[in-house]
């Protein structure tokens, strides 16, 4: 017997957003029932190239869970290159705490923002890194004494009663997962799955049968509802057009990263679309015009993503599609001209998409 699954639909910013904006959007999202939570994509400083400025993704959090009461606050995701898993559990605790137990922990390899830092990933292999890393988190939050001596991380640390201060001792951790096998990872060990901006119906089908292999081989049963997210371009308008001409661009940023950083043609080819509708953009890297590809991004290119954007009506086909090859936690990354644009974009989405999104049978 099928079941159904009800999507809950969430919203994503790069923090590089002013923090009075993030919190002006954490209150619409909260408006407009985006039970899927408001999340924050960490930012980092290469952003200066496109005049943007990377805020902290830890405070950008707690901006937002004191404009919020009862959405859940995810952060989508910051990377265990960059901090010590020890580190990173006492920032999620915090905000974890400040958000009265909303807070959702989201971590991956975040390779653009690793790629100056120096990290070998050839000898710090990912799922190694990332399955130590949540073993350690989740020792801290428990609150019990533990030692632990791994293969790159080593940790140690006395007991402390979280449960009898009132704080939780288990907070989901969500794996950002590209490859197979960070999403077999997800599968084994995760309390969640986050998938790249692009992300297609076919990609999310390719996804999921490597989560469900991994949790098969640990022995494991996830439930019909475990989270699958992905992060989805969105503009919404009432002028299709205008909401299209907004995510293009994105769609452009999305595809070159895919090709010079991610290197996972498997997103690519999701799409459907020939091999050489990349070309341009390769011809572009190899010329060092890659921030100059919005031209070579069409409307059917950004249709094949599903990349959600045109009228409430086209919204809804584009995010039905993807909550039917099995994505249950679309989060929509909104992309406008402005603040304005920006909450008109969740507005509608609210009003005129999401009470028709039908669930997908299971």
């Amino acid at each position: 017997m099928s079941m159904s699954v009800g999507p809950k639909v969430g919203v994503i910013f790069k923090s590089y957003e002013r923090l009075s904006s993030m919190q002006k959007y954490a209150r619409q999202a909260e408006a407009s029932n985006m039970t899927g939570g408001f999340w924050i994509a960490e930012a980092y400083h290469w952003f200066r190239q496109y005049g943007l400025e990377a805020r902290g993704c830890f405070t950008t959090l707690a901006a937002v869970s004191m404009a919020t009461e009862k959405i859940p606050i995810g952060l989508g995701i910051t990377s265990p290159y960059t901090r010590h898993p020890t580190i990173q559990a006492s920032e999620a605790a915090g905000i974890d705490e400040l958000s009265g137990g909303r807070f959702i922990m989201g971590i991956g390899v975040g390779k653009v923002g690793i790629e100056y830092l120096e990290y070998d990933i050839e000898k710090l292999k990912p799922v190694k890194v990332h399955h130590e890393s949540m073993e350690i988190m989740r020792k801290v939050f428990a609150g019990a004494a533990y030692e632990y001596q791994g293969e790159y991380f080593k940790s140690s640390m006395p007991a402390y009663d979280r449960a009898g201060d009132g704080l939780r001792t288990e907070i989901p951790i969500y794996v950002g997962a590209t490859g197979p096998f960070m999403q077999r990872l997800c599968g084994r060990e995760g309390d969640g799955m986050l998938l790249a901006g692009l992300t297609s119906p076919a990609f999310v089908k390719y996804a999921r049968a490597n989560m469900n292999a991994g949790a098969e081989k640990a022995g494991r049963t996830l439930p019909a509802d475990f989270p699958v997210g992905g992060v989805i371009l969105c503009s919404c308008s009432k002028d299709g057009d205008k909401a299209r001409d907004a995510t293009r661009p994105y769609t452009g940023t999305y595809v070159v990263n895919k090709i010079r950083n991610i290197k996972n043609d498997v997103i690519l080819a999701g799409s459907g679309l020939p091999d050489t509708a990349w070309d341009p953009f390769r011809k572009a890297i190899a010329e060092g015009t890659q921030d100059h590809v919005t031209q070579y991004v069409t409307d059917e290119m950004m249709r094949k993503f599903t990349v959600i954007s045109g009228t409430p009506e086209d919204c809804l086909e584009i995010i039905q599609e993807l909550v039917d090859a099995g994505l249950n936690l679309p989060l929509l990354e909104v992309v406008g001209a402005d603040e304005t644009d920006n909450l008109e974009t969740m507005r509608l989405m609210g009003e005129e998409v999401l009470p028709h999104l039908e669930p997908a049978s299971a």
